[in-house]
């Protein structure tokens, strides 16, 4: 848990997966998905491991509009304020797009020439007017076909769905399924399978069901393939998560 008194902090996750909590309220990110955390929030990664992925993360200090990004003072004090008057945290973004752009940025950063320097800040400036205009608008990336394989997902957790099923469901061939889902999910059918058992058996394993019977519920093979896919998400193992809800109920 930290914060940055006079910071915004942004991260965009292009590919894969990533968790943050602010205030006790986790939010999940897939990719294509922009993350704001505002200045003096206190924040974290949820103490959950980074999975492989592709994200752009940084810090924008708004203490100064005379300093910001080589603004004038009324323009750089007109974006401070918008960005604070955000509605939300989480905003969906062009994936390919602002993944080029936020590169771009990156790329001028790191470069000895002024002029380059410059180019980065303007750029920069350019996305977080994306920000607030993507903000604005209430895209749902989900079609329908891949909404319906994502129910069946969620209404059958404790079986083995194959994605041969998964595609069915869709309508969709598995090549085509697994790469269209992955495009609006942000992760791959499989790891998002593992993610929404491993969310359930947080929720078994709190209310004292014990790791095997948690494994057998939830479709596993075997207890120690349970505990090395659950590890994977969480860092812990089944048992030491089980133990430290109990020590935080004071039990």
């Amino acid at each position: 848990r930290h914060y940055y008194k006079n910071c915004f902090e942004f991260v965009f996750v292009a590919r894969g997966s990533a968790r943050f909590s602010v205030d006790g309220h986790t939010y999940p990110l897939s990719g294509g998905e922009l993350f704001v955390t505002f200045p003096s929030e206190v924040h974290s990664s949820d103490s959950s491991p980074m999975v492989p992925q592709q994200m752009y993360w940084f810090q924008l200090e708004a203490d100064d509009p005379g300093q910001l990004l080589y603004l004038n003072r009324e323009a750089a004090g007109l974006l401070l304020e918008q960005l604070r008057s955000l509605k939300t945290r989480v905003i969906q973004m062009d994936p390919d797009q602002t993944a080029s752009l936020l590169g771009a940025v990156f790329h001028d950063f790191c470069s000895d020439s002024p002029m380059r320097r410059m180019q980065g800040a303007q750029l920069l400036a350019f996305f977080l007017y994306s920000v607030l205009e993507y903000s604005e608008s209430a895209s749902f990336r989900m079609t329908p076909d891949i909404g319906r394989a994502v129910n069946a997902i969620m209404d059958h957790l404790q079986e083995e769905l194959t994605l041969e099923e998964l595609a069915r469901e869709a309508a969709l061939s598995v090549s085509r399924f697994k790469q269209k889902f992955k495009q609006q999910m942000g992760q791959s059918p499989r790891s998002f399978i593992n993610c929404q058992k491993v969310e359930a058996a947080k929720r078994l394993l709190a209310e004292g069901v014990s790791v095997t019977e948690t494994a057998m519920e939830l479709g596993f093979s075997s207890s120690s393939y349970f505990s090395t896919v659950f590890r994977r998400y969480t860092t812990l193992s089944p048992s030491q998560f089980a133990e430290s809800v109990s020590d935080e109920r004071g039990q």
